[in-house]
């Protein structure tokens, strides 16, 4: 039927699929190996890119190039009037 012989036994195919399964779960076993091994790498590398970009940006640096007008210490309100706080 359909051009197939069928000259080996049902245990030669079972032996095959037993293969196959023992193949897939080593491969498996070996990519989970390899991810535990290679992910502290990764990681360090994502981590030093990141840092580098982070250092790009202007918000990020130690040292503001101009003062800061939008930042302003902020004063009580009764220190701004003159007037003395019940608080202080």
């Amino acid at each position: 039927m359909l051009g197939i012989e069928l000259k080996h036994s049902k245990w030669m195919d079972l032996a095959a699929l037993f293969i196959i399964l023992a193949c897939y779960r080593f491969l498996f076993f070996a990519i989970l190996k390899f991810k535990e091994r290679a992910s502290p790498l990764f990681q360090s590398l994502y981590t030093k890119r990141t840092i580098q970009q982070l250092e790009k940006r202007p918000s990020f640096r130690k040292m503001p190039s101009f003062p800061s007008q939008r930042h302003q210490p902020l004063y009580s309100l009764s220190s701004q009037e003159g007037l003395d706080s019940p608080l202080n």
